[in-house]
């Protein structure tokens, strides 16, 4: 068992999902963070039950505040590393393995689980967004990524030591990227499976127009930062 890493997912109204993405997770990490952030469902029992770390939100605070929460454990309860997970079942537990063994070769900071070498799977709604966002945010960043809105990743302590992050939302894991970048931390990317429910399924809390927003304000205000 990898007992220097742990996983943290941010958790809002998940309890359908939660508890069999943590029992998935468990098989490769021991430690499992659930941030719950401000349900008002069976989230938190749910999470418990599976055997995560529970962290309360009392209110709902949005998916940045609930990662930066998750961080602050990983790091005063000395993780190396940091593996984040969406609570919804788009992110496959079986794909842990592969952020392992990148990380074990000791070349990426961040490494980021693309889901863009199957794009035929993608839907159309979907990727073209993703790929604008991919263009701008890799010029902000002077640095190419392959998909930037994918929230499986994998995090050095580093790099969580060395950020302060601001946003509260979606938009969080866009300045995660730009900040890094601009301060030298390597970014890479390695495959996974895409996985997308059919229209009226989806369970993401991801709102299309005011979080594409906030990406963009992210994206322009990163011209500021050093």
């Amino acid at each position: 068992m990898n007992n220097n890493i742990c996983v943290v997912i941010p958790a809002y109204e998940a309890e359908a999902t939660i508890g069999s993405v943590i029992c998935g997770v468990k098989q490769y990490i021991d430690t499992v963070v659930a941030v719950n952030d401000g349900s008002r469902d069976g989230t938190f029992t749910a999470a418990a039950n599976a055997g995560a770390i529970v962290l309360q939100h009392v209110k709902n605070a949005g998916k940045g505040r609930a990662l930066q929460t998750g961080f602050k454990y990983a790091l005063e309860h000395g993780f190396d590393a940091v593996i984040t997970m969406d609570a919804d079942k788009q992110h496959d537990p079986d794909e842990i393995p592969k952020f392992l063994d990148c990380y074990r070769k000791g070349d990426a900071d961040i490494i980021i689980g693309s889901r863009m070498h199957e794009k035929e799977h993608i839907p159309r709604y979907r990727y073209i967004p993703n790929q604008v966002g991919v263009a701008c945010i890799s010029w902000a960043a002077g640095t190419h990524f392959s998909d930037t809105q994918s929230g499986y990743r994998l995090y050095r302590r580093s790099v969580l030591s060395a950020l302060h992050i601001k946003a509260k939302g979606f938009h969080a894991e866009t300045e995660i990227l730009i900040k890094a970048s601009k301060k030298g931390f390597t970014v890479i990317s390695i495959p996974i499976r895409p996985i997308y429910f059919p229209p009226g399924q989806a369970m993401s809390h991801y709102r299309t127009v005011i979080d594409t927003y906030l990406i963009c304000i992210t994206f322009l205000k990163s011209f500021f930062w050093r």
